[in-house]
């Protein structure tokens, strides 16, 4: 039992994400994909971790969230090293899902993103509420019981509606490989944070949150972050993927 409870964030990699990339890996038989599949997944890759990076830094700077510095191996910043290995796992989880239910729903009707300047009006009034929004959210201070939420959703649905905007003829077509990936890695990640927090290796300001916790220890809104995140690299990969590959 002291083993079990004293975990790590690495060996907790070694158990629930390297594998599950290996068996997606299999399944979809990447050694005989061509390249066209594999650029838009770098450049999600480099999206993902240009975002997240401040995102996660600020939250826990902030003490949303943290990591018992005897559960992981190196900090940076004010995240460990698998936290930032985990932005990857991820992202290539919900990549190598999305190859995979593109097999099973391959030559749904999709278009291709469409840059426009009716595209850019909506983007630029997309941004500009978003600027607005942050500018009246900013009460939400650290000591609300509201601030994982508004941290998460503040930062995440305006990329929707940025996507949606300008490749809506993309993502809505293939939304049965999209809602797939998010609803299986979603609620896989889901259980896997459900043990990663009972044994304590990382934590959340029960003064940041807002109350309702999943068999009292999981916060809604850390199950919303990876249902949400899925959802986002899967439709990010769904849009650069070249059209003949959807």
């Amino acid at each position: 039992m002291r083993m079990v409870g004293s975990m790590t964030y690495g060996r907790f990699h070694w158990i629930y994400n390297v594998p599950l990339i290996v068996l997606l890996a299999g399944l979809a038989q990447v050694w005989d994909r061509s390249w066209d599949w594999w650029w838009p997944a770098l450049v999600v890759l480099g999206i993902v971790y240009a975002f997240t990076i401040p995102w996660d830094n600020y939250a826990a700077y902030r003490g949303i969230w943290g990591f018992p510095r005897e559960r992981f191996s190196k900090q940076i910043g004010w995240l460990p090293l698998e936290e930032y290995l985990f932005f990857g796992l991820q992202s290539v989880q919900a990549i190598l899902l999305s190859q995979l239910f593109l097999g099973l729903w391959h030559g749904l009707p999709s278009g291709e993103a469409v840059v426009a300047w009716p595209n850019l009006a909506g983007c630029g009034g997309i941004l500009f509420g978003w600027v607005m929004v942050g500018w009246v959210g900013k009460r939400i201070g650290s000591r609300s019981r509201w601030h994982y939420a508004w941290h998460l959703l503040f930062w995440f649905l305006p990329i929707f509606g940025l996507i949606a905007v300008i490749a809506s003829s993309v993502v809505a077509p293939l939304w049965p490989v999209w809602l797939m990936t998010t609803l299986v890695l979603g609620t896989y990640l889901t259980v896997a944070d459900l043990h990663a927090i009972s044994l304590g290796i990382w934590h959340f300001d029960a003064r940041q949150i807002s109350g309702f916790r999943f068999f009292g220890v999981l916060p809604w809104e850390e199950a919303a972050f990876f249902y949400l995140t899925s959802a986002l690299v899967s439709w990010s990969y769904l849009v650069l993927l070249p059209g003949a590959l959807r």
